[in-house]
């Protein structure tokens, strides 16, 4: 990412006509692109893909009661029942409102059926076939008998005779046998709810203290812009009405009124967070970086992303969410973040490019993560949260691409700028992860936290998501009063392409509904089909009444109707058109009729303008609703829903998502962070406070009693999102540290203070909306934004530092994840093992009633086959025992060995069974392996050498010999310390000899003072005796501890000479320059083993003096030389400055290593005794070769050597291996800085030179696929 964001850098610097009509073109295309999306402020299209909840919104939204508004006319005196004032004052407003509000409405609704009762009889009378089913006929044959016929008219007479028989003349006339009314006793099913009833036509509650009427606007609910001119006016016009009439109050509620109320406020919380989002951020980030143009420069990433977010929205689906742009204050905080990490950098870096070659890496992994995050919403099933998902996906890529390309050359002010040091500076400096407690009460109060994650719970109401101002609420709880068996109702949807198709699949599932309703399992069913069958249906009901009224059954009934009516008064003709209604040739209802009957009941159909549903509401006891569910849901037919069953469903799904979000960032963010640092133990630094950072937000939520909802679930992308970031660029400083010795976190973490302010800024001002979803994601966010920054400012420096830092302070190798668990299982092996010594050791020297000495001896022989077992079962460390005098271990001695680390006694005790340790304090001591030690006799040196003289003189005498460590205690450097004089003593006294054993990598495999255990290799090298008449090394135990001290160094020099080549520190190298970069890594590994690790260039140099490594990069080949050999002192110089810094860095680095940044042509070479210059004339023109080897001969010793390594042009076949990896190291992956094109070298001009100067030249030519040759050039003395 640096070689591509450096290099855009450098293309717009030279270009500067090209930058502006880039960003400004690219700008414009964005915005124009932007303004025409369209927005979407309809609440109802944040639901699930769920069928139960999409069909309980679309009963809701879509059934003409649904796009209605209802009306509720009270008396203030509640207790006053005055229904007739109630409707004069009704008729009196509705009037006012179509008056004023005419524009806006399609129709009122004072009286449900009113206008429409004749029409209705009309309509039954007209086409009575068609709403007679089969049972029908079964009545009707009992109603058609003679003297039913009879009683019927006797009491049509009575009827005709009271004061409403003219209402009912032209009824009786048609149907004088009540056929008709088997149509109105099924239609009583379709009244209004209990709840209600009607007084002259109009609706009111049981009391007849509220009246209540309906107004369906003339456009839709979604149509919030139109629908808001609609309702500012009523709320206008009720007023002023109100005030004339103080008696009277009026409030109402319905979809589109809370439509209208939620994208008013949606708006207005819009402007009014971002306006103080951006004041608050000015404000800040001026305080910060005290320029004024640099605070209005920073808001161009956001704003460029901005119209970025908006572009991508309209290009991919065509429209975005109005909420999702309300969430457009979480986008800016974010967003600006990257502005404020990149200013930031200016701040210290030592230009606008370095700024962009700090920040290219952190940024662009950051962003990714925080994008990918986001991203992630898109497969979650909430459409909400895959428009905001899309949005701020976008919108945050734009901003980051924008801050790394656009922003540097904008005038942001030159770099290092002298700037005050703000609160935030000083902060910076502040070191949490010092403080134990902090550590600890995080390590403490994690657990609790996760304890309490069962607690959370989901909102699955989505009302509480609504606006609703002061008037909409109260009017909703003043409605849902009077209609909880609406709440209640059991809902059975049939979905079709037309309402033709809808109802033919409701009458498929009506007989199961019947048959639920005769079982007294479901009390009633208002069920659209009784109504307005289906005309496939329509059909057969005109079939069937043609085939009842067989001519004899006509005749039967006409006969019993005409003796009837004589009997009764009635004139001869009174029923003629009895016999037009039976004969009458009957069609389907036409299209005019239908809709006089849909208008009739307009909560039985819904339509969203591509499907149809119609719907039937059923009445159900508490206990029998989960039986009608399982009953009704086996039918394909229909759909069942309740509000009960789609928050049940709105729950789970929300469980769901929020599970999928939190995986799928969690993925996301610790891959990400894997592949940007190319180390997992880096990725679990960084993810673990984000996760623990998670449980706390989890915890503290569920202990606050704040609940997750649609919305504000988008925080776990929002957290990990920016959480990453925070510890992605706390990680950049912290390796930063470890990489090159710069102190950059303390600005770092002052940035990362000013971005945590920003983000709760951004979120924090959510507060201020009133806005139920904007307040909920503000409330939550803020709290995880703190947990966040609390528990990744303490616990992730704390991590880095225990597992690293800490440890390359003291020159120890830093944990690897597979280091720290073979270490662990190590030490685990050795803890349980001596539990289980410790008990045998009991068992066998203490409770063992035999044979106490074999009993002992069996305790050595298990503490022996332990610690052999312990070194062994460390498979990573290899041993070699060299047994060089064939020492069978029989007769008693003294063995004496260097000390340099823990694993010392573990080693020289699996040697033999019977061999004794001298040990110090905290050995004897030692709560794991103490007892052990003192059950095997072990001896503590604190007792002194002569006071040891007969414990030990009982142990020699019993066939045991003596292990001492004559330093006394470890050496930190791997050398021979001075020997104590107590061995030899003993030695002397005891008559014993002496046995001189040299360890050699243990030092290394097991430092002192670490637990890490290397790979490395433990060599044991046991000489011959030295019997106690030798006087080969004095004959005094003084004399000998002198000259046996310096035997055994010189010794354990030559194995030094012999195994410690460059290969030796293979693993030394690679972790140094672990953890430096993934890149520096791998390029660590690669180059030294095809390298050879530089085992050629060892053999080639002397083991002493002053040398140069001239183009010396990473200084890996300068590190293994010296090391190989110490008293080698080196100066690296190379050209990239980047490299010199990260060499300078490395925590092993001594006094006899030094590096410096410079022109390798230009340098000023001190005399030495060696030059080596590795790939490195190619990089130079013919005339710098020749200046920069006469500069080396000059600086070179007598007997001086210099080392030259390069391509030679002569080897045709073999010079494109060695262009081929120039070109990956100089063009792909960019390790090499070049200013000019190569220039191989000649064989000739070696040989020239070498002549000129009368030097010493051997070539070394050990490369097979490259044409690199070794050109060693010796000047004599």
């Amino acid at each position: 990412m640096q070689v591509i964001f450096v290099s855009i850098y450098n293309f717009f610097a030279r270009n500067k006509k090209l930058f502006w009509l880039f960003f400004i073109g690219s700008f414009l295309l964005l915005g124009f692109t932007a303004s025409r999306i369209k927005l979407q402020d309809d609440v109802t299209s944040m639901l699930p893909d769920s069928k139960a909840i999409k069909t309980m919104n679309s009963v809701i939204s879509n059934t003409q009661a649904g796009e209605q508004v209802v009306f509720m006319v009270s008396l203030v005196d509640s207790t006053v029942t005055l229904p007739d004032s109630l409707i004069a004052a009704t008729n009196d407003y509705v009037d006012y409102l179509q008056t004023k509000c005419n524009q806006w409405i399609d129709t009122i609704i004072m009286q449900p059926s009113g206008g429409y009762e004749e029409a209705l009889v009309d309509i039954i009378q007209q086409n009575l076939p068609l709403f007679l089913n089969d049972k029908d006929y079964q009545v009707l044959d009992t109603l058609l008998q003679p003297e039913r016929i009879n009683q019927t008219l006797a009491q049509n007479k009575k009827l005709l005779l009271s004061p409403a028989g003219s209402f009912y003349k032209t009824l009786v006339a048609q149907d004088p046998v009540g056929m008709s009314g088997l149509v109105w006793t099924k239609l009583k099913t379709l009244q209004a709810d209990g709840e209600y009833e009607t007084y002259e036509g109009y609706l009111f509650n049981n009391n007849q203290r509220n009246l209540s009427f309906f107004l369906k606007p003339k456009y839709k609910a979604s149509e919030t812009g139109k629908n808001a001119k609609l309702f500012s006016t009523i709320d206008e016009l009720t007023e002023t009405w109100q005030a004339k009439h103080k008696g009277v109050e009026i409030t109402y509620f319905g979809g589109p009124a809370v439509a209208a109320g939620n994208a008013k406020q949606l708006q207005t919380d819009t402007i009014v967070t971002l306006s103080v989002t951006v004041v608050l951020l000015l404000l800040l980030t001026y305080y910060f970086f005290r320029r004024k143009r640099t605070s209005l420069l920073m808001l161009v990433p956001v704003l460029y992303g901005a119209v970025c977010g908006l572009a991508t929205m309209y290009i991919v689906q065509g429209s975005v969410a109005v909420i999702a742009l309300g969430a457009g204050a979480i986008i800016l905080g974010i967003a600006i973040d990257f502005s404020i990490h990149f200013l930031s950098h200016t701040r210290h870096a030592d230009s606008i490019r370095d700024a962009v070659k700090e920040m290219a890496s952190p940024l662009t992994i950051g962003s990714f993560t925080t994008i990918a995050a986001f991203l992630s919403l898109r497969f979650v099933s909430t459409p909400i949260l895959q428009d905001l998902g899309l949005f701020a996906a976008s919108s945050l890529a734009g901003a980051a691409l924008c801050t790394l390309i656009f922003l540097p050359h904008l005038p942001i002010g030159g770099s290092k700028q002298q700037h005050n040091v703000t609160i935030f500076d000083r902060i910076g400096k502040w070191k949490p992860e010092k403080n134990k407690w902090l550590v600890l009460g995080i390590i403490l109060l994690t657990p609790v936290m996760y304890k309490c994650i069962d607690g959370v719970s989901f909102d699955s109401n989505l009302m509480h998501l609504n606006y609703l101002s002061p008037k909409l609420e109260k009017a909703q709880e003043e409605i849902s009063k009077y209609n909880t068996t609406a709440l209640s109702s059991i809902f059975v949807v049939a979905n079709g392409n037309s309402n033709e198709e809808a109802l033919q699949h409701l009458e498929n599932t009506t007989p199961l509904i019947d048959s639920l309703i005769n079982t007294g399992i479901v009390r009633g069913a208002s069920n659209p089909v009784v109504l307005i069958p289906s005309l496939q249906e329509q059909a057969q009901r005109i079939e069937r009444w043609k085939n009842y009224w067989t001519d004899e059954k006509t005749q039967a009934v006409s006969v019993a109707v005409s003796t009837a009516s004589s009997a009764n008064g009635f004139s001869s003709n009174a029923f003629v058109n009895f016999h037009s209604t039976i004969g009458k040739e009957y069609a389907p209802l036409d299209t005019a009729t239908t809709q006089i009957l849909y208008s009739l009941f307009p909560s039985g159909f819904a339509s969203d303008g591509t499907s149809y549903q119609s719907v039937v509401s059923l009445k159900v006891a508490s206990e029998y609703r989960q039986l009608v569910f399982d009953i009704l849901s086996r039918s394909t037919d229909v759909t069942v829903t309740d509000r009960q069953q789609g928050a049940t469903q709105l729950v789970g799904i929300l469980n769901k998502d929020f599970t999928n979000i939190a995986l799928y960032s969690s993925l996301i963010v610790f891959f990400a962070l894997l592949i940007g640092y190319g180390r997992i133990e880096l990725a679990i630094i960084a993810f673990l406070p984000m996760a623990i950072s998670w449980i706390w937000i989890l915890g503290l939520m569920s202990l606050l009693g704040l609940q997750f909802n649609i919305v504000n679930i988008i925080i776990s992308s929002l957290i990990f999102g920016l959480g990453d970031d925070y510890t992605i660029f706390t990680m950049d400083g912290l390796i930063d540290r470890y990489k090159t010795g710069k102190h950059k976190l303390e600005s770092t973490r002052a940035a990362v203070y000013v971005s945590v302010l920003t983000v709760i800024i951004g979120l924090g001002v959510l507060l201020l909306a009133k806005h139920p979803a904007l307040r909920s994601i503000a409330f939550i966010s803020v709290t995880g934004l703190v947990c966040v920054l609390f528990i990744s400012q303490v616990l992730q420096p704390f991590l880095f530092n225990w597992f690293i830092q800490n440890r390359a302070d003291k020159k120890f190798l830093p944990f690897t994840l597979r280091s720290f668990f073979i270490s662990v299982f190590a030490f685990a092996y050795f803890f349980i093992g001596s539990m289980v010594l410790t008990l045998l050791g009991v068992v066998l020297t203490k409770l063992w009633p035999f044979n106490k000495e074999k009993a002992k001896y069996w305790f050595h022989a298990w503490v022996s086959r332990y610690t052999w077992s312990m070194m062994y079962i460390m498979g990573n460390v290899k041993k070699r025992v060299y047994n060089l005098s064939n020492e069978d271990f029989q007769k008693p001695a003294v063995y004496i060995a260097n000390h340099s680390s823990f694993l010392d006694i573990l080693i020289t005790t699996m040697l033999h069974p019977k061999l004794v340790l001298m040990t110090n304090k905290w050995v004897w001591r030692s709560p794991v392996f103490g007892a052990v030690v003192r059950m095997a006799e072990y001896y503590p040196v604190a007792d002194g050498a002569e006071e040891s003289l007969e414990p030990l003189r009982d142990l020699v005498n019993r066939g045991y010999s003596i292990v001492v460590f004559p330093e006394g205690t470890r050496s930190y450097d791997d050398t021979i310390k001075r020997f104590h004089k107590g061995a030899f003593f003993i030695a002397e006294k005891l008559g014993l000899d002496v046995v001189p054993i040299v360890l050699h990598g243990v030092g290394y495999t097991m430092q002192k003072g670490d637990w890490l255990l290397k790979d490395g290799t433990s060599s044991v090298y046991i000489y011959d005796r030295i019997s106690n008449d030798n006087s080969t090394y004095g004959t005094t135990y003084t004399e000998r501890a002198k000259l046996i001290g310096r035997w055994m160094r010189k010794e354990l020099d030559t194995i030094k000479v012999k195994d410690q080549t460059p290969v030796y520190f293979k693993e030394q190298l690679i972790r140094s320059y672990t953890y430096k970069g993934p890149v520096t890594e791998w390029y660590c590994r690669i180059k030294t083993k095809l390298e050879n690790y530089y085992e050629p260039f060892h053999a080639l140099l002397p083991r002493q003096g002053l040398y140069y490594d001239l183009g010396c990069g990473y200084g890996f080949m300068t590190y293994m030389l010296h090391w190989a050999a110490p008293d080698r002192k080196f100066v690296g110089v190379d050209y990239d400055g980047e490299k010199i810094e990260t060499a300078q860095g490395n925590f092993l680095k001594d006094d006899n290593i030094n590096f410096v940044q410079g022109d390798v042509t230009k340098q000023d070479l001190q005399p030495c005794d060696g030059i080596i210059i590795s790939d490195v004339l190619h990089y130079l023109l013919p005339h710098q070769q020749e200046v920069l080897l006469e500069q080396c001969f000059k600086a070179l010793n007598n007997n001086g050597t210099l080392i030259i390594r390069d391509g030679v042009a002569e080897l045709q076949d073999r010079i494109k291996g060695t262009k081929l990896t120039e070109l990956f190291s100089t063009k792909l992956f960019k390790f090499n800085k070049t200013q000019n094109d190569l220039h191989y070298i000649s064989k000739s001009f070696i040989e020239d030179f070498a002549k000129k100067h009368d030097l010493h030249l051997q070539i070394v030519d050990n490369a097979k696929l490259t044409a690199n040759l070794i050109f060693v050039l010796r000047k004599s003395s």
